[in-house]
């Protein structure tokens, strides 16, 4: 039988097994263990409440330091007393407390402590520029497995963490780890399917299973009061979720764009015996489309050559882009609330809470956005709306009980950006070509990288050096630019992926710049 590669995929799998249908939902299981990993800092390194510290001496017991800023005021500003006056014992451990880092009064306190969040994504940044190479190279589940393993042994040795430098190269490693293995682990996702409609589902499933992670923090911040067992805990919760990637079949597009079409047609044919269809590899004919045929659809390219063809077709290059600047910008403000919600709400383990069930909510939305508006005109509406809770934000406006005007808007402002990711995760995917998929993904990860580790430090710090005004009406002007740039793009709603760079530029034809 002869079909093209999206026949073939379609084919076998338009009706799927029970198993088949179990390897696909629990290829992202891992996503719930990478939120756990990237927010369990947030509750390693809090700072010390009254009652976590006694006075030594009776310089300090004339001193009145009933509260955390009292204390950091004695000690950074007044320099009234020394870390020799006072004797910690906090009733949970904190990295926070133990290397020192816990007053914001002391400028290399706050940097260091905010470094410990965004060392995270200096890993990531780090694993997506290895996985731009590897991804197309050596494939998505090999990828996945090599960041797997990353993940359990960086949580694993923090058990073993004595030192503030020891602990940032493990987040260093952690992030690596996450990244590396999470973002093959979706493209696995939605290249095992070949239906727009079964992509849009099951990539709003992932930010689902990213969302778990909240709960799952949270349980392990509040009943485990030793920051290192922390660390156990979490590289457990890893090696479990983690544990379907083993189980994955390659998937045949990765195949045939490194020109391995014998492999090809047994991944197509293993896939079909899951399904219980029965199709004989003799049988199997992976047919060229025209419009690919001198471009090479099944050419296998080195990563020199995926470059050159950005040269060669330039509309991939503006599209990549134009993905980066909203990843940047989406990654930015997305991390710089979530590990601010100590300060922004009056409790760390609401907030969280708050924030998954927000984001769970915003990755349900996103599916159905997704269908029935397109790709590109959801996150139109999207970032619209995360711009206007951007300047809402600007207001002071108490609500009482801790509450104000604020919180609330970074709150919904948490649902658009979640409902943001889980779209552009997937419509990055489906605008890349195959060829280049990979290598777009992980630029465009990269990209977000950058935002993320700038994010924690543009919330953290630059709210005390200058009026937010300044970082939000900044934050507002960017989503206004990226708003721009989707004007540009190509809505890839219910149409196939694109196999090559010349699939890319045959779609323009369908292009139209109105909303």
């Amino acid at each position: 039988m002869k079909k093209t590669l999206d026949e073939w995929v379609d084919h076998v799998s338009k009706k799927p097994s029970l198993l088949f249908t179990l390897m696909v939902m629990s290829s992202t299981f891992v996503w719930a263990a990478s939120s756990t990993s990237v927010y369990l800092a947030a509750f390693q390194g809090r700072d010390p409440e009254p009652g976590d510290w006694v006075c030594v001496t009776d310089l300090c017991k004339s001193v009145n330091i009933s509260t955390l800023t009292q204390l950091c005021d004695s000690l950074y500003v007044n320099k009234t007393l020394t870390m020799a006056d006072i004797k910690m014992q906090p009733k949970r451990t904190s990295f926070a407390v133990d290397f020192n880092i816990f007053c914001t009064s002391d400028p290399s306190s706050n940097a260091k402590k905010t470094l410990i969040s965004s060392a995270y994504f200096i890993g990531g940044l780090l694993g997506q520029i290895a996985g731009g190479y590897l991804y197309d190279q050596f494939g998505r589940k090999r990828s996945a497995l090599c960041g797997y393993a990353l993940m359990v042994i960086g949580s694993l040795a923090g058990v073993f963490c004595n030192s503030y430098e020891m602990l940032v190269v493990l987040r260093i490693i952690q992030g690596w780890g996450n990244y590396f293995c999470s973002v093959p682990c979706l493209t696995w996702t939605l290249e095992a399917v070949s239906r727009s409609d079964y992509r849009n589902f099951l990539n709003g499933y992932a930010g689902m299973q990213w969302c778990v992670g909240y709960p799952i923090v949270v349980a392990v911040g509040y009943l485990v009061t030793d920051w290192k067992n922390q660390f156990l805990w979490s590289s457990l919760i890893i090696l479990v979720c983690g544990s379907p990637i083993i189980f994955l079949i390659e998937t045949p597009r990765y195949y045939a764009i490194r020109n391995k079409m014998d492999d090809a047609k047994r991944s197509i044919q293993r896939i079909a015996a899951i399904n219980g269809i029965d199709v004989d590899i003799n049988e199997i004919d992976i047919k060229r489309s025209d419009k690919d045929r001198d471009d090479g659809e099944f050419q296998s390219r080195s990563i020199l050559q995926q470059f050159k063809d950005l040269i060669t077709f330039p509309i991939v290059a503006l599209e990549s882009v134009i993905m980066m600047l909203t990843w940047f910008i989406t990654a930015l403000s997305y991390y710089g609330f979530n590990f601010g919600w100590g300060s922004l709400l009056p409790n760390i383990y609401l907030g969280y809470i708050m924030a998954g069930l927000s984001e769970f909510l915003a990755a349900a939305f996103s599916i159905f956005l997704a269908k029935y508006v397109g790709r590109r005109r959801a996150l139109i509406l999207l970032l619209g709306f995360s711009v206007l809770m951007y300047l809402i934000s600007i207001l002071d406006v108490s609500l009482g009980n801790g509450w104000t005007l604020e919180s609330i808007a970074s709150l919904m402002g948490l649902f658009s950006f979640t409902a943001i990711f889980t779209v552009i995760y997937l419509y990055t995917a489906e605008i890349a070509p195959t060829s280049h998929r990979g290598l777009v993904n992980s630029v465009c990860s990269a990209s977000a990288q950058t935002g993320s580790f700038l994010g924690p430090f543009v919330i953290n710090n630059l709210y005390e050096i200058t009026h937010k005004a300044v970082p939000l009406g900044l934050l507002s002007f960017v989503g206004l630019m990226c708003i721009a740039g989707m004007f540009y793009l190509v809505d890839t709603k219910g149409k196939n992926i694109p196999a090559t760079p010349a699939d890319v530029r045959a779609r323009r034809a369908l292009h139209s710049f109105k909303f």
